[in-house]
């Protein structure tokens, strides 16, 4: 019976095999030519597919004879499909040439939703710059697009210089949008956790792309995602090998040299090498610095700044569809840099990380350490004020120097973090499923030192208690069809953390089909924990963390009478509930159209650094022995008189914000295109109520009530792609800027009192009840209120040969672009880049 059994099997199974056939064939880039491992290839109508191997190349087995479509996606490339007749019992052939996606709506992106989709269907506002994009600027500096993209608000400090922040609130220490590369947690190691920056070790030529997608995800990225999240991607060197050379020169006495070489060892093993040489000289600006009554220009030795930032990556595949890929990355830095109280000089800033991936279509897995040591960086402000006071008090030179660059003026830290993560995705196609679930661990460990958090009582020396703050976290996603035009992505998240405790993050969202676009609602419940820097700081004898209370004296309060010592509110993590409503597509063949709306509501809003009126005394129970920086006087009865302040971070109550971002592109043929974006950003906490009274001094001032980014920006770009078929191509974009105050710590940019030192209307005097002002640092004036225009162009003059030229403020406009930083002033560029192809 058995026998007869396995003969009827057998006869099922030949019979089966004889109604279907068998297509294989290869997956490559259509211009660069290699083999694109990890392309997804399906049969349309079908549950069969696969993922490209070693090289691009595929086999589908079990295909129903008869005519088929294969459908291709790959992230970052036009979506492809083709028909083929499926003979029985044979194997048929079948190549993809695909293209690198130029057209707006038809890019795959991963950030959204953690696996690949198109653009136009992720559950999120999502915007996308390509290679191309970078290829075609001519500056070192890959942030400068960043003032190009929807919804996000450009900062330029300086040449080198340069940040973006989302829907407002912007600060200096801003930790608003978590910053990665290759799914790598990107941000600065330990005491700061604020975004690398110019200091990230990626060079321009080896971006693949750059995804940025906007509001709460923390449902799938944890609490440092609460505005939004920006991944930079890099080459795979399978994908785009050969030795690429650019040197760029400009003004400010800019060159910078930049290498990459990509090479394929055998069909398991490749490898990349890239590094960067850049060096220059920012615009010359001294900022006005106060000591006691005098006012006198900050001492900045000079204005040069230089990067040097190289990364080694080797990718070996495990199998056709897995890969382990093991990557090492570092920076050395020296530039100047604003920060709460003033400007600091970076000088030989560290900045590195390892990581270790395993990927494949079901499981990734990374582990990773970062690390910073910030060298011999120092606060500008600080310095100045020590040597001019030691200066004053008959010292020579020599010793005010060394007075003034002791610690904590000069800073001192060694810092590391470490990340896990696993992630398992699986489609269940039969029944329009996708699952994605990812666990996560973080460790923190600071060391400071002393000179910028409170992590040891004597600055300069390691203390015995340090700082270390854990996260760990699970997220899944579902992500399922519910019609042939609506899906219904949810998503649920928890966190723990080791010093606020247990978090939970959903995100909900519906996409419907539309023409040839989707609509999509959103709502998103995210937390922000605060940073160490906001929970330990101890900046300059001024910024003080409130993860644990700042006990201090306040202005009215006896200095010999402890019972007058207050203790601020400690910090707890804010809660963002956002709404959005949002259509990506094409409306017509030539208008694409990108419109997002958004409502959110914080409890327990998070400020920027707020001054108070008082005498810190310790940072949780850390005592505070540094000098401080406005210690104020007492009279002689010990009672604390005006002039005491310092600033440190608070919880409102609730914040309510909303904005609408808009794009538009219109192709007026497919080399010439228009790109129109405009932003519209407001909140409530510009209005005068209790609750908004951060401090909790009994008066609601301006610096409380500042949402710290314009109302209005505008920006456009006219684009011509190889003219006339030439290799030429060409870029003029204009960026307007309303006018707005900005309050930052100490440093101030409002409309009154421009020319002179700021100051805060900060309600009554406890004492006399006449009124009573904050200092804060030389106001220059408000932020914005410009009109730039950029230009850039380009030539290809072979397939391997590109030179380009750029000019940014080309009429050389007055662009102040952050308190305590320079007139941004004009900047010319011109890149020679060469690629040489590796052919094996």
């Amino acid at each position: 019976m058995k026998t007869i059994l396995t003969l009827i099997y057998m006869l099922v199974v030949m019979g089966a095999m004889a109604q279907t056939g068998t297509v294989a064939g290869r997956i490559t880039d259509q211009e660069a030519g290699g083999g694109l491992t990890g392309a997804s290839i399906s049969v349309k109508g079908t549950n069969l597919g696969v993922v490209s191997g070693a090289d691009g190349r595929y086999r589908i087995s079990g295909i129903p004879a008869g005519t088929q479509t294969l459908v291709v996606r790959f992230v970052g490339y036009t979506e492809q499909s083709s028909e083929i007749t499926v003979v029985a019992g044979t194997e048929s052939t079948l190549d993809f040439g695909m293209q690198v996606s130029h057209i707006f709506g038809e890019e795959v992106v991963v950030s959204a939703s953690r696996r690949a989709e198109k653009i136009t269907e992720a559950p999120a506002t999502v915007s996308v710059l390509t290679a191309r994009d970078f290829a075609e600027t001519a500056s070192f500096n890959v942030g400068e697009l960043a003032s190009k993209i929807q919804g996000v608000e450009f900062v330029r400090t300086g040449v080198t210089g340069v940040g973006f922040n989302a829907r407002g609130f912007n600060n200096a220490f801003n930790a608003k949008i978590l910053t990665m590369t290759d799914g790598r947690n990107s941000m600065m190691a330990g005491g700061s956790g604020l975004p690398s920056g110019i200091m990230n070790t990626v060079i321009k030529e080896d971006i693949d792309r750059m995804e940025i997608v906007l509001g709460p995800n923390s449902a799938l990225y944890g609490p440092n995602a609460h505005n939004g999240v920006v991944n930079t991607i890099t080459k795979d060197p399978r994908k785009y090998h050969g030795t690429t050379l650019a040197v760029g020169v400009g003004n400010q006495s800019v060159f910078s040299g930049r290498l990459r070489h990509a090479q394929k060892l055998s069909d398991k093993l490749a490898f990349k090498l890239t590094g960067e040489y850049t060096q220059g000289k920012d615009f010359e600006f001294y900022d006005k610095v106060f000591v006691g009554a005098a006012v006198v220009d900050e001492m900045v030795p000079d204005f040069k700044f230089k990067h040097l930032r190289g990364e080694a990556g080797l990718y070996y595949a495990v199998n056709p569809k897995s890969d382990i890929i093991l990557s090492y990355g570092g920076s050395n830095n020296d530039f100047l840099s604003v920060n709460n109280t003033g400007r600091n000089r970076i000088d030989d800033w560290k900045f590195s990380y390892l990581q270790g991936r395993y990927v494949s279509p079901r499981w990734f897995g990374q582990l990773y350490y970062t690390w910073t040591n910030v060298g011999n960086s120092y606060s500008i402000n600080s310095y100045t004020t020590t040597y001019v006071t030691w200066k004053g008090l008959g010292a020579t030179d020599e010793v005010a120097h060394e007075k003034a660059y002791a610690y904590p003026n000069r800073f001192k830290e060694q810092s590391g973090r470490v990340n896990g993560e696993v992630q398992y995705n699986y489609p269940f196609d039969e029944i329009g499923l996708h699952v994605v679930a990812s666990l996560s661990y973080q460790k923190d460990f600071p060391n400071t030192f002393g000179t910028s958090l409170a992590d040891s009582p004597v600055p300069g020396e390691q203390g015995d208690n340090l700082i270390t703050v854990e996260q760990v976290g699970g997220a899944i996603q579902l992500d399922k069809k519910l019609t042939p035009g609506l899906k219904v992505v949810g998503a649920l998240r928890v966190d723990h953390h080791s010093v606020f405790g247990n978090m939970v993050s959903p995100k909900i969202a519906l996409v419907q089909k539309a023409g040839n676009g989707n609509f999509r609602a959103t709502w998103g419940k995210a937390f922000s924990a605060p940073i160490i820097l906001f929970q330990s700081a101890s900046v300059i004898g001024y910024v003080f963390g409130n993860g644990a209370g700042v006990s201090y004296l306040p202005v009215g309060g006896n200095i010999n009478n402890a019972a007058d010592v207050k203790v601020t509110t400690p910090l707890v993590p804010e809660e963002i509930n956002t709404f959005e409503l949002g259509y990506k597509g094409t409306l017509s063949k030539k208008l694409y159209a990108d419109v997002n709306a958004y409502y959110g509501r914080s409890e327990n809003f998070l400020s920027p650094a707020i001054a108070t009126a008082g005498r810190a005394q310790k940072v949780g129970d850390i005592p505070i022995n540094s000098p401080l920086l406005l210690p104020g006087a007492t009279d002689d009865n010990g009672v604390l008189q005006p002039g005491a302040v310092f600033a440190t971070y608070f919880n409102y109550g609730n914040v309510d914000s909303w904005g609408v971002d808009l794009g538009l592109n219109y192709f007026f043929t497919p080399e010439v295109s228009l790109g129109v974006k405009y932003s519209y950003f407001d909140s409530d906490i510009t209005e005068n109520r209790a609750e908004n009274d951060a401090n909790r001094d009994g008066y609601v001032s301006l610096e409380e009530r500042s949402k710290n980014a314009p109302t209005n920006r505008v920006a456009a770009t006219l684009s011509f792609k190889n003219i006339a078929k030439s290799g030429v191509y060409a870029n003029i974009s204009a960026r307007w800027v309303q006018e707005f105050d900005f309050y930052s710590g100490s440093q101030i940019a409002v409309k009154e009192g421009v020319g002179q030192r700021g100051s805060v209307y900060a309600g009554p005097n406890p004492l006399t009840g006449a009124d009573r002002y904050i200092a804060k640092n030389w106001n220059y004036g408000p932020m914005g209120g410009f009109t730039t225009v950029d230009l850039s162009l380009g030539y290809a003059i072979t397939p391997q040969l590109n030179v380009g030229a750029a000019v940014s403020n080309l009429f050389n406009v007055e662009q102040r672009e952050f308190p305590g930083s320079p007139l941004i002033k004009r900047l010319i560029s011109a890149e020679l880049r060469y690629h040489i192809p590796y052919n094996k």
